[in-house]
């Protein structure tokens, strides 16, 4: 792709455009399926509503790329521009036993029915959906591409692969690529909806309803939009946070290191102390990638210039607040019992007073943030096509970014700030405790080994000391202070 500037403008007027488009169709959709309309006609009106989201979800994404300057927030949406066209497929095509539900393999079967296949245009519309099909499949991506897409919706329990993978998300002129090989597939695919359409036309069948649906533009987006770009602290914080993330590198290494030694001596013995530096430093990336990603998100929702991109914004900062939340808290019991949050209280030493009150806090903060609700929405939000209806999400989603509180979705983000700074403190203070405990306890067992050789020691120089047993005892002695360094 030669010019990535221009591909952004247009993908900025393409959200513009559909934004009131979906919302029509979504009212059509409904009017529809209480008129006992064709049932190809309620196909091709669902996978117009399902094409057009998609388009304003991925161009939301590639603006994003191409809009913000840190690197590290462009690495972020390109991989939400690559999960999304993974979702895309999902929700049109599908993978495994999904795909006999979806729309694509309904709108196939519905173009083989009666009275479709008596149009003189059933002949090539045929061959024009058998042609999209090929197509369609050439963009269904493999296993590392799903794995990729799990890595950017749920944090992995293992922070080494969402860090290689974000390092690896640095090429967006062949994500552009790949980007615009899904938007000319659409392009296709509206046109087969409008040679469908065009034949039920000519039957007489009327395939425009009159509608008076919703505006989708929501002033309160806007405004705050507005506001936080002339009182700019917010913003500030937020391009402080991208620009400081070479602590996510440092600590990626770390944990490589330590991961690597546990692997080692893991067979030789058991290292509770090398497991407990293990869930610390996985923690502590993952409050980092948390930290970054919610910065990343939320300043691309500042830059909004429709409320279509704002409310898209909002609902990948949900998708992206609770996946890292769910992973260090958890949004039910069973979920906290296996965090890394309980992981890390479980190290806390018993006499530790101090560090016990402070986690106490913590974690009352923690349950306020944590709110069971956000999690049923973003179930939602992430998953375009519902696996237990066996229908698109789509019509849902729009209604939930409708219902969207910006000034309440802020406040949390101000909150998560504050708690995952209180948390990363927190953890540091853990590691000094438990490394100030394992130096007074080496000390201890130093001392104890001292008078342990010195006493060997008297014995050594105690004259009717046997010459044999002397020398003995004296290599014994400076075997243990070479390898422990003692002096007596």
């Amino acid at each position: 792709m030669n010019n990535i500037g221009d591909f952004e403008q247009s993908a900025e007027l393409c959200i513009g455009a559909l934004s009131q488009a979906v919302l029509d169709l979504k009212a059509k959709f409904i009017k529809l399926q209480g008129k006992g309309a064709p049932d190809i006609l309620k196909i091709t009106t669902e996978l117009r509503i399902d094409i057009m989201f998609i388009q304003m979800d991925l161009c939301t994404s590639y603006i994003a790329c191409c809009k913000i300057g840190e690197s590290y927030a462009c690495r972020y949406h390109i991989k939400n521009l690559y999960a999304g066209m993974q979702e895309a497929y999902k929700l049109i095509l599908g993978y495994g036993k999904s795909q006999h539900y979806t729309i694509w393999t309904k709108l196939g079967e519905a173009i083989n029915r009666e009275p479709v296949s008596d149009w003189e245009e059933h002949s090539n519309i045929d061959a024009l959906y058998k042609s999209l099909s090929v197509k369609l499949k050439s963009l269904s991506g493999d296993k590392i591409d799903k794995l990729h897409r799990d890595l950017t919706y749920h944090y992995d329990a293992d922070m080494k692969q969402v860090y290689s993978y974000t390092l690896a998300a640095n090429n967006l002129e062949e994500a552009s690529d790949k980007f615009i090989a899904y938007l000319g597939l659409f392009t296709d695919m509206t046109q087969l909806c409008d040679k469908i359409e065009e034949c039920l036309q000519k039957r007489g069948i009327a395939t425009v309803v009159d509608l008076k649906s919703p505006s989708i533009d929501n002033s309160l987006h806007l405004s705050l939009i507005q506001y936080l770009s002339k009182n700019d602290e917010l913003p500030v914080v937020l391009k402080r946070i991208l620009n400081d993330v070479k602590p996510i590198d440092n600590y990626a290494l770390q944990l490589e290191k330590v991961n690597k030694l546990n692997e080692l001596l893991s067979k030789q013995m058991e290292l509770p102390e090398i497991e407990n530096v293990f869930v610390m430093l996985n923690l502590y990336l993952t409050v980092l990638f948390m930290r970054a990603d919610v910065a990343a998100i939320t300043l691309s929702f500042i830059h909004s210039k429709t409320s279509g991109e704002a409310m898209l914004n909002m609902r990948r900062y949900v998708i992206t607040i609770t996946a890292a939340f769910s992973h260090l808290y958890g949004y039910s019991e069973d979920e906290r019992s296996i965090s890394i949050w309980s992981s890390v209280m479980d190290m806390i030493p018993k006499e530790a007073e101090c560090l016990k009150a402070e986690a106490a806090r913590i974690n009352y903060l923690l349950k306020k943030v944590v709110v069971r609700q956000d999690m049923d929405i973003r179930t939602c939000y992430a998953h375009l096509y519902n696996n237990e209806t066996r229908e698109t999400n789509v019509p849902s989603i729009i209604d939930l970014m409708r219902k969207q509180d910006p000034v309440l979705e802020l406040q949390k983000v101000m909150l998560m700030l504050k708690v995952t700074k209180r948390v990363m403190d927190f953890m540091k203070d853990v590691m000094e405790e438990l490394s100030k405990r394992a130096h007074e306890e080496n000390e201890k067992s130093m001392a104890e080994l001292r008078s342990t050789l010195q006493k060997v020691n008297d014995i050594t120089e105690h004259p009717n000391c046997p010459t044999e047993l002397k020398e003995g005892l004296s290599a014994l002695i400076g075997k243990v202070k070479e390898w422990t360094k003692i002096e007596l």
